[in-house]
């Protein structure tokens, strides 16, 4: 029960979700807690015994004050977790009817907000020379999306990004890691969203829906936020100190077949 034990891990997008599930996890492990999300995480908080900090993760401003926050209570952070996210108009979301303004929208959130995360919160990791980042992407970034362009290519700069996080940050003899974590099917709100459109788009139920998408994932099942959070658990941990750079699917599969919508 102390795999992370008094580590200081900061989770946005910790309210609910994937995030909520590290989050409980990361507790239960020994971690100290912080809990960044524009949804209100204070119930959550108690519960684990953690912080919560109101984040809008677009906002430079807000990344600065609340790692700032953060950075003076415990005096340091071990450990961030980039899961804030959204899957964007799923209704016209491909590459001919996606407007800029959804395209910036979705960018903004999933991958501008992980930018302004990581480098807000390396200054602080540089002084310890030590740290580890976990960047939520999703198993489309390998093979995209023909209904939601602007979440599977922000996802992909997610993917991109990483590395290059990773590369920055063992220099100078630092051991500041960042991978990034693929989730496929898991049971969210986001899947469920994803299930009623197709359904609507394709004049099926929601469980038809469910069904064909179950079809691409060689276990047949869906993942739950939990089977996330223990790969979480295991980069946010010293047992992971030798891994940098790196990318872990976690979708019962799906990345080992070929894709079709």
């Amino acid at each position: 029960m102390d795999r992370v034990r008094d580590k200081v891990v900061a989770i946005s997008g910790g309210a609910g979700g994937i995030g909520a599930a590290i989050a409980r996890l990361i507790s239960s492990e020994g971690g100290k807690v912080a809990i960044l999300d524009l949804a209100d995480g204070r119930d959550l908080a108690r519960e684990i015994g953690g912080d919560f900090y109101a984040l809008d993760v677009t906002s430079e401003a807000g990344w600065a004050d609340t790692i700032g926050a953060i950075d003076r209570k415990h005096g340091r952070i071990d450990v961030l977790v980039n899961a804030a996210g959204i899957e964007g108009d799923l209704q016209a979301g491909n590459p001919e009817t996606t407007s800029l303004a959804e395209w910036r929208r979705v960018h903004s959130i999933n991958l501008d907000g992980t930018f302004l995360g990581c480098r807000a919160v390396l200054p602080i990791m540089k002084r310890r020379k030590a740290g580890s980042i976990v960047n939520i992407s999703s198993i489309v970034s390998y093979f995209g999306s023909p209904n939601a362009v602007a979440y599977s290519t922000s996802k992909g700069g997610v993917q991109t990004f990483t590395k290059s996080v990773a590369r920055y940050g063992a220099r100078d003899s630092n051991r500041i890691r960042c991978n990034s974590v693929h989730p496929g099917v898991i049971r969210t709100r986001m899947i469920r969203n994803i299930w009623a459109e197709t359904a609507r788009s394709t004049n099926r139920t929601v469980a038809e829906a469910e069904r064909l998408s179950l079809r691409m994932v060689p276990f047949g099942t869906l993942g739950e936020p939990e089977d996330v959070a223990f790969l979480i658990l295991y980069l946010a941990s010293d047992e992971s100190r030798y891994v940098t750079g790196s990318e872990f699917q976690v979708d019962g599969g799906w990345h080992l077949v070929e894709a079709r919508s």
